[in-house]
C-alpha cells in the first residue's frame, strides 16, 4: 500500500471516529488513554496517570540522560 493511500485511509477512519461522537475532543481522548485504567480519578476527583506509562516515561528519560551523559562526557 502506498503512503498516500494509507494516509487517506487513516484520515477517513479518523473522520468516521469523530462523526460517531462529535463532542469529543482530541485532548480528551489522549487524557483518557493516559489515565489509570483501574482507578482513573482519586477520592478528590483528581487525575491519576497510568503507572505503566509513568514507569516507561521514567525509563526513557533515564536512558536518554545516560546516553547524553556518555556522549558529551568522554574521558
Amino acid at each position: 500500500m502506498k503512503a498516500n493511500a494509507q494516509l487517506g485511509k487513516m484520515h477517513d477512519r479518523l473522520i468516521e471516529c469523530y462523526m460517531q461522537n462529535p463532542k469529543e475532543r482530541f485532548c480528551h481522548a489522549l487524557l483518557r488513554l493516559a489515565e489509570d485504567p483501574l482507578k482513573p480519578r482519586d477520592e478528590d476527583g483528581r487525575f491519576r496517570v497510568n503507572p505503566i506509562l509513568l514507569l516507561l516515561t521514567l525509563v526513557l528519560v533515564l536512558a536518554l540522560g545516560t546516553f547524553l551523559l556518555l556522549s558529551f562526557v568522554q574521558s
